[in-house]
C-alpha cells in the first residue's frame, strides 16, 4: 500500500510540475509555441497540444462582440483526457471577451475537460451548437446563443456539469424544436445557475427513456419572453432520480405543440425532488402525465400568478394535473392567484399520497374529479382561502385572507398576523419557528428576526426579499414614491460590503432587483436600501 501511495504522489507531482500555460491569440502574425508573447493564432493548435493539468488562455477584446474566432472545433476520444485533480482548461484571457462561432457543431468525446469564459456564438446554423460525449466535462462562465437547433445537445455524457451559462435564442422555422438544453442518456448531469430563455422547444429537456440517471436541474432562470412560440421550461420525458431545486420558471404558453407549462413529467420517470421553486405567469404550473411516474415529492414550491390561454378557464391556467402518477408526497407548498384548476385530475389520477400543510388561494375547482384519487390517501392541514374546499381534511383552516406580506409584489412569505402560523400537521415535529409547522413554502421566522415590523421612512419601502432563506438568488423588491438617488448594498455579517445592487437616481414606483450569491457562503446578509438621506435594511438568510 505506501508502495502504492509513492507512485500515485509521484504521478501527481510529475503532472503538476510540468503543467503549463498555453496562449492563443488569432491576431498574432503567425502561429508561435504557445507562449505569452509568442501565441498559437487558432484554437486548434492550442487544444492538440494540451495535456492534464494544462490551461489554454484565449486572448480577447474587452469590447463587444469580442474578439470572434471561426474555427472548425472537435474533440475526438483519441485526444488527451484530463483528470479529476488536473483537467484541462479552455477560458478566456482575464475578463478578455472571446467570441467563438464554431464552424458546424462542436463535438467533444474526451474526459474532465473545463470550458471556462467563453462565448459560443452559433450563428443561426442550422446544427447543434455543443454536442458533449464525453465524461466529466465542465461549461462555466459561458454564453451559448443563437441556434436553429439545440444549444447543448448531449449523449451518454456522464457527470456533466454546466453552470452559471446564459443559454439563449435557439429558433426554428420548420415543426421541429430547438432546446436550450437536452440530456440525452446519462449519469449525474449538474444544470446549475444558469439563465436559459427563448428556445423555441424546452429550456431543459431530459429525452433518452430509462438512462437518465441522478440529475440535478438547481438555482436556474427559465424563461421565454416568445409566448406560445415556446414549449416548457422542464420537460422530462423519463429519468431515474433526479432533483429540480429552487429554480424560477415563468412566460410559458399555450400552443399548437406544448400546453405551456413550467414543468413536464411523463413517460416512466422515478424517484423525483420537486422543490423550492417559484413559478408564475405560465399557462400551467407541473403537469405529471403520459404514463406511470412513481415516487415523487413536491415540496416548498410557490405556484402563482398564472394566465389562462385560449380563454378556457376549465382546462388552462392550472396549478397542478395529475395523470398517472404513483406514491406522491405533496406538502407545504403555496398556490396563489391560479386562475383555472388548482388541480386538472385526468383519468389516471394519483395513487397513493400525502397532501399537507398547503396554501390553496384565489383557484378554481378541480378539473376532472377527486374520486381519480386512489389508494392510500392522507389529505389534511392545508389552508383554502378564497378557493373552494373540495378535498377537506378534518384539521383544514378556511377563510378569505391566508396573511401574505405584500400579494401585489408577488411575496408570499407569512405576515406576523398571518393565520397560516402553526396550523400545519404536528406530527412533522417541533424544530420549526413557533414549535409547528406553518402551512405555505415558507415558514414564518420568529426567532431570526425577518419578519418583525420596521419603521420605514415615509418616501420608500423595501419589502421582504424572496425567496428567504434562498440559494443562491433572491429578489429584492422597493418602491419609491418620488425621484431619488437610490443604493442598495448588500453586507456580510461581519459588515463587508459583497455586493453593489444598484446605485442611480430611480424614478417613482417599485423596482425589483435579483441578487445572485453563487460564490458566497452560506450565512445571515444584510441589504440595505438607500434613498436620498434615509436608509432602512433588511436580513437575508443565504443556506446552501
Amino acid at each position: 500500500m505506501l508502495a502504492r501511495n509513492i507512485v500515485y504522489f509521484l504521478i501527481l507531482f510529475y503532472i503538476s510540475a510540468y503543467s503549463t500555460n498555453y496562449y492563443t491569440d488569432n491576431q498574432a502574425a503567425s502561429n508561435g509555441d504557445g507562449s505569452f508573447s509568442n501565441p498559437f493564432n487558432t484554437i486548434n493548435s492550442g487544444m492538440n497540444v494540451l495535456q492534464p493539468g494544462d490551461t489554454l488562455f484565449i486572448r480577447g477584446s474587452e469590447d463587444e462582440p469580442g474578439q470572434i474566432y471561426e474555427e472548425s472545433l472537435g474533440l475526438s476520444d483519441s485526444d488527451t483526457d484530463g483528470t479529476e485533480a488536473h483537467p484541462i482548461v479552455m477560458r478566456n484571457y482575464a475578463n478578455e471577451k472571446v467570441r467563438i462561432i464554431p464552424q458546424g457543431s462542436f463535438s467533444i468525446y474526451t474526459n474532465w475537460w473545463v470550458f471556462s469564459g467563453l462565448i459560443f456564438d452559433i450563428n443561426q446554423q442550422a446544427n447543434d451548437g455543443i454536442k458533449p460525449r464525453g465524461a466529466h466535462l465542465t461549461f462555466r462562465d459561458c454564453t451559448v446563443s443563437n441556434g436553429q437547433r439545440d444549444g447543448f445537445d448531449t449523449n451518454m455524457a456522464d457527470f456533466l456539469t454546466i453552470e452559471n451559462c446564459r443559454i439563449y435564442n435557439f429558433t426554428r422555422s420548420d415543426e421541429y424544436d430547438a432546446h436550450g438544453i437536452i440530456i440525452n442518456g446519462g449519469t449525474g448531469a449538474t444544470i446549475r445557475g444558469n439563465t436559459i430563455y427563448d428556445c423555441k422547444g424546452d429550456c431543459i429537456q431530459l429525452y433518452k427513456s430509462d438512462q437518465n440517471y441522478h440529475t440535478l436541474i438547481e438555482n436556474n432562470e427559465l424563461y421565454t419572453t416568445l409566448g406560445s412560440g415556446s414549449e416548457n421550461a422542464i420537460d422530462i420525458k423519463a429519468t431515474k432520480s433526479c432533483t429540480i431545486r429552487n429554480n424560477t420558471m415563468h412566460g410559458f404558453s399555450d400552443s399548437d405543440d406544448s400546453d405551456g407549462s413550467a414543468v413536464k413529467i411523463n413517460k416512466d420517470s422515478d424517484s423525483l425532488l420537486i422543490e423550492l421553486n417559484d413559478i408564475y405567469d405560465s399557462n400551467g404550473g407541473l403537469r405529471i402525465t403520459g404514463g406511470d411516474v412513481d415516487h415523487i415529492t413536491i415540496t416548498h414550491n410557490v405556484i402563482h400568478d398564472l394566465h389562462v390561454d385560449g380563454g378556457d378557464s376549465s382546462k388552462y391556467g392550472y396549478g397542478v394535473q395529475f395523470d398517472g402518477v404513483n406514491d406522491v408526497t405533496f406538502t407545504s407548498n403555496t398556490f396563489a392567484n391560479i386562475p383555472g384548476p388548482l388541480f386538472w385530475i385526468a383519468s389516471r389520477g394519483a395513487t397513493d399520497m400525502v397532501m399537507e400543510n398547503n396554501i390553496f388561494y384565489k383557484a378554481r375547482a378541480f378539473n376532472g374529479s377527486a374520486s381519480d384519487f386512489n389508494g392510500t390517501l392522507t389529505i389534511d392541514y392545508n389552508g383554502w382561502f378564497q378557493c373552494a374546499e373540495t378535498i377537506s381534511g378534518e384539521h383544514d383552516t378556511n377563510g378569505e385572507d391566508p396573511g401574505f406580506i405584500d400579494e401585489d409584489s408577488a411575496d408570499y412569505h407569512l405576515d406576523q398576523s398571518s393565520v397560516c402560523i402553526d396550523k400545519g400537521d404536528p406530527t412533522f415535529g417541533d424544530e420549526y419557528p413557533g414549535g409547528r409547522i406553518d402551512l405555505g413554502a415558507y415558514e414564518y421566522e420568529y426567532q431570526a428576526g425577518l419578519n418583525e415590523p420596521e419603521s420605514l421612512p415615509e418616501h420608500f419601502k423595501l419589502f421582504y426579499n424572496f425567496p428567504n432563506p434562498f440559494n443562491p438568488r433572491t429578489t429584492i423588491v422597493y418602491k419609491l414614491v418620488k425621484s431619488s438617488k437610490v443604493k442598495l448594498l448588500v453586507y456580510n455579517s461581519l459588515g463587508q460590503r459583497v455586493n453593489v445592487l444598484v446605485n442611480s437616481r430611480q424614478l417613482p414606483g417599485k423596482h425589483k432587483v435579483t441578487f445572485n450569491a453563487t460564490f458566497l457562503p452560506s450565512g445571515l446578509y444584510t441589504a440595505v436600501l438607500f434613498a436620498d438621506q434615509e436608509r432602512v435594511s433588511r436580513k437575508l438568510v443565504l443556506i446552501k
